[in-house]
């Protein structure tokens, strides 16, 4: 006979989000999901907003309103393309796009149409960044990337290629759309809107790119964000935010000198390997106030 089950055991069941992003990135952000939301579930309050400003695949956001942890999400990005495909999925189109995806004869010859086609609306574009995505190596959509060779199973550029579950990811995350909004915007500019309200939490994971080097290079078309000046506008963010980074002194050296908590943490990238990454964690309570300093965005 089995037991009644917890308190405990029915919060844990509670905290376990489906996977409704359509996307797939190198080291995405799926594996950070239970940590931020226990995490969320720890800061004693719930956020009016929760933001994320860098949001690419956005499953940290996209679980955040599936689980109602928060009163409102607003998910940010500034990449063209990957934009294209929150605005059909949220604001408009979704049905359109799941159905372009179910029907969808995939092989090389469509997908080098698709690839080169010069998109003519947001419906069109939304389609030809999602099939880059789910057909290129890890999932990377920068310039120079290729698309998949062998695959699973030798099954070359259909190995990602999901229709029946692309089609009800895209779906489910339109079905939350009250809770949840996209705006095509630069990140910075998102965290310096909210930047003076206590009750807004914010997951910032940036493209890793630190005075010129790191894999963000090489993964995202979009990539040049200032480092030392997003650590600015995180020390003077009165909510409370988590940030994710790779391993660098510059990176260690700004959070300490912010007052943000830092850990080091292990992931497993693409290729089954492991890598050692920043996981840093700031509460409205652990704010260091200056005299005299204002917060410039």
């Amino acid at each position: 006979m089995n037991s009644p089950a917890t308190g405990r055991d029915k919060l844990m069941a509670v905290r376990k989000p489906s996977t409704l992003s359509p996307f797939r990135y190198p080291g995405g952000k799926t594996r950070l999901r239970t940590t931020i939301i226990d995490w969320i579930s720890e800061l004693g309050f719930r956020p009016t907003h929760f933001i994320e400003p860098f949001a690419g695949g956005a499953s940290v956001g996209l679980a955040i309103a599936e689980l109602d942890l928060a009163d409102h999400v607003t998910l940010a990005e500034i990449d063209p393309d990957v934009s294209a495909v929150w605005d059909v999925v949220l604001n408009g189109q979704a049905s359109e796009l799941a159905r372009q995806i179910r029907t969808f004869d995939l092989n090389n010859a469509t997908a080098a149409e698709i690839s080169a086609a010069v998109p003519t609306n947001q419906l069109a574009r939304a389609f030809g960044c999602l099939l880059l995505n789910r057909i290129s190596r890890s999932g990377i959509m920068a310039p120079g990337a290729g698309w998949l060779n062998e695959g699973e199973n030798g099954r070359g550029i259909h190995s990602r290629w999901y229709p029946k579950t692309l089609s009800a990811r895209i779906e489910s995350a339109n079905a939350l759309r009250e809770k949840v909004s996209f705006v095509q915007c630069d990140g910075l500019g998102l965290l310096g809107e909210f930047a003076h309200d206590r009750r807004v939490v914010a997951f910032v994971d940036p493209p890793y790119v630190v005075n010129g080097r790191g894999a963000g290079l090489r993964l995202y078309t979009h990539h040049d964000v200032d480092c030392e000046r997003l650590f600015k506008v995180i020390e003077h963010f009165v909510g409370a935010m988590v940030i994710t980074y790779h391993r660098s002194v510059v990176v260690e050296r700004l959070a300490d000198q912010a007052g943000i908590e830092r850990r080091t943490i292990t992931v497993q990238t693409g290729h089954k390997k492991k890598k050692r990454e920043l996981i840093m964690f700031k509460t409205p309570s652990k704010r260091k106030r200056k005299k005299g300093v204002r917060a410039k965005y």
